[in-house]
């Protein structure tokens, strides 16, 4: 009788991970669909105005670079020059 009750337990203690592994993983993989069919066509759009933001401004930051460069090149040439 004891042996059986003993084995009713370590399957019922089985079977309850069993379900809890299945309730976490089918969360997660809902969650994670869920948020690519609501989220999907933000993040596109986001990703192409960011793309063409950064296309704009980059030309500005490195003329600005070159000209500080010129800038510090022309003072040393100069006291040199002295």
């Amino acid at each position: 009788m004891e042996s059986s009750l003993r084995q009713r337990t370590h399957q019922a203690t089985k079977r309850r991970w069993l379900i809890t592994a299945f309730v976490i993983y089918g969360t997660m993989i809902v969650g994670i669909i869920g948020y690519f069919a609501i989220f999907s066509h933000t993040a596109g759009e986001a990703a192409v105005e960011t793309t063409g933001a950064v296309a704009a401004a980059k030309p500005g930051r490195y003329e600005a670079v070159i000209a500080n460069w010129n800038r510090y090149r022309g003072k040393d040439a100069r006291a040199d020059a002295r």
